[in-house]
């Protein structure tokens, strides 16, 4: 099994009008996985305001059950920290903001294996 170290995904604010993915797995080769990922959220604004995220498998569709984040209020100018769950060859990690302009999505952590 191969290891690769790189950045997962650029630091991104997070969309507000619909899920937006911020990372996919890649497929090739076959049987990669996701591990380890950890992802930073914060509020750069001086209001309160939710963020939601999603560890999707392939072909999937953020809902209920792939919620890995379920919608979370986070108080003015601070920060989160979430452990994602092991995403598999296809899938993706997905979040939406509740306010526009206001969480900031950074991937602290995390490799893909295969």
């Amino acid at each position: 099994m191969a290891i690769t170290f790189s950045q997962l995904f650029a630091p991104n604010q997070v969309n507000d009008a619909a899920v937006e993915t911020l990372y996919t797995v890649p497929t090739t080769p076959a049987g990669s996985i996701v591990r380890n990922m950890r992802v930073r959220f914060s509020n750069t604004t001086a209001l309160a305001c939710t963020i939601e995220a999603w560890a999707v498998p392939q072909s999937g569709s953020a809902s209920d059950s792939n919620c890995c984040l379920p919608e979370t209020s986070m108080a003015a100018n601070t920060f989160m920290d979430l452990d994602v769950p092991v995403i598999a060859a296809g899938g993706t990690f997905r979040a939406q903001a509740g306010t526009a302009s206001s969480i900031t999505a950074v991937c602290l952590d995390g490799f893909v294996q295969s």
